[in-house]
């Protein structure tokens, strides 16, 4: 009978045309919009815990759709005229509303892992990298699919009115996108709602291919979302007024166990997956385990390019792929011993041409830039510069790459110091490509100068 009686709910609820509308909007979004879910380094298809993610971060509209569909299915007694029969029903009301809040949460749970499993199954076909890190982001996101699903129920049992749903799901989508915003920050929202208050919201930012959410994390959105949930299925469920009232009760509860778990920061609410940045290596040339399709396109230049820079004094033997991202205001690490590449970047990755490639690692005699993205200023140019004629030391072709996104005017101006440089005898060019080195290891001084000696 129990059975009978759900088939029955799933026929004639919402619950399919909400798990459709799930579906569509999500993979409307994936595959009819460009962005960095579609692209290496951060595909959804090409990394489990990716897939994991931008499911997660697909919240941002689901979860509205979750709630406003909960609101519609919850009003369908009233819509009926049937509010006040059922409340004489001697069956208890819980039992009733089990079977309304199962089906309809059951077909939008299986939506969204049905997201995460087309992005999963593309991920094993493309021989992506696994790693179980995905598993506590799916287990958070399916709790967050049923208390969207059920505190809607309960709202819309609550509150009988056509414009419920509509304002309902239109204030969930305004509150995602706030508190998405917030997290990205990772401080404040406009400076009033603190961090882990935005951690609330169950949606996901993705930026880095090497974290994993961190356990308090998960622990906090967890208990948080299962409060939530429960309170949605007692405002459902109950019918006295004093039994709803008691009903937020639980949603309380859990946000005052919740709040204090969260993290209060992005680097605690994200934490390395040591599987994915685990090294691989093809000899001296190294990449994180989450990007070992990398491998093959790097290998070839980093030995190329060690054995270029293998004439110098202290000379790097290993070319490795930094397995973390760089904060906007973080320089590059760097070792004497090391060449460091981030891959991360798209000026680096975006390099196809295995010339090109090593051109880019000699660069600076082995080094990383000594800014970063928010450290640009007039004087970076001299040091694209500087970078730019050491790689051409290193290769003798003295030809600026056609790839290169220097202007004209600038380009004439590089090949002007260029041409000074080049007059200069060879064992002077040489103590000042070692000095550029020492400087760059360092980031002490202008590289250009050190290179031309101030003759501009």
């Amino acid at each position: 009978m129990n059975t009978r009686i759900l088939r029955i709910e799933l026929r004639r609820t919402i619950a399919p045309w909400a798990a459709l509308a799930i579906l569509v909007v999500a993979f409307g979004f994936l595959y009819s919009f460009s962005g960095p879910w579609a692209k290496a380094p951060l595909a959804w298809n090409e990394h489990w815990g990716l897939a994991a993610q931008w499911s997660r971060f697909l919240l941002v509209f689901l979860w509205p759709i979750a709630i406003g569909a909960g609101v519609i299915q919850g009003m369908r007694d009233s819509r009926s005229g049937a509010a006040e029969l059922m409340t004489t029903m001697p069956r208890p009301g819980w039992q009733r509303a089990a079977k309304l809040a199962g089906a309809l949460g059951g077909l939008l749970v299986l939506g969204y892992l049905l997201v995460f499993a087309a992005g999963a199954v593309q991920t094993v076909f493309n021989d992506g990298f696994f790693t179980f890190g995905w598993l506590p982001i799916v287990v958070v996101g399916v709790l967050a699919m049923l208390a969207g699903a059920w505190l809607g129920l309960g709202i819309g049992r609550l509150l009988p009115h056509p414009l419920t749903a509509p304002a309902v799901a239109v204030a969930a989508l305004a509150l995602m996108i706030t508190f998405e915003i917030g997290g990205s920050e990772g401080s404040t929202i406009y400076g009033v709602v603190p961090f882990r208050v935005s951690l609330l919201a169950p949606a996901l930012e993705v930026r880095d291919p090497f974290v994993t959410t961190s356990g308090g994390m998960d622990l906090g959105q967890g208990v948080w979302l299962a409060g939530l949930a429960v309170t949605g299925f007692l405002l459902l469920a109950v019918r006295s007024a004093r039994a709803k009232a008691l009903a937020v009760v639980p949603a309380l509860v859990a946000v005052a166990i919740a709040l204090p778990v969260l993290p209060g920061s992005t680097a605690e609410a994200k934490v390395a997956d040591p599987s994915a940045t685990a090294m691989v290596c093809d000899g001296p040339v190294c990449v994180p385990r989450a990007m070992e399709y990398e491998l093959p396109r790097l290998a070839g230049p980093g030995k190329e390019a060690l054995r270029l820079l293998g004439t110098l004094p202290d000379a790097p033997v290993k070319v490795a792929v930094q397995n973390r991202r760089l904060d906007y205001d973080e320089v590059p690490p760097r070792t004497a011993g090391t060449v460091s590449v981030d891959l991360l970047d798209w000026s680096v990755r975006s390099i196809s041409a295995p010339d090109d490639l090593t051109r880019a690692l000699v660069a600076g005699a082995g080094t990383p830039t000594c800014y970063s993205l928010r450290g640009v200023d007039k004087s970076y140019l001299d040091e694209v510069t500087a970078r730019s004629i050491t790689s051409s030391w290193f290769l003798g072709d003295w030809n600026l790459p056609q790839r290169s996104w220097l202007g004209d005017e600038t380009k004439n101006k590089v090949i002007r110091q260029q041409e000074i440089f080049r007059a200069l005898p060879a064992d002077v060019q040489r103590d000042r490509i070692l000095a550029l080195r020492k400087a760059a290891l360092t980031c002490q001084g202008n590289q250009l100068d050190i290179l031309l000696g101030g003759a501009r």
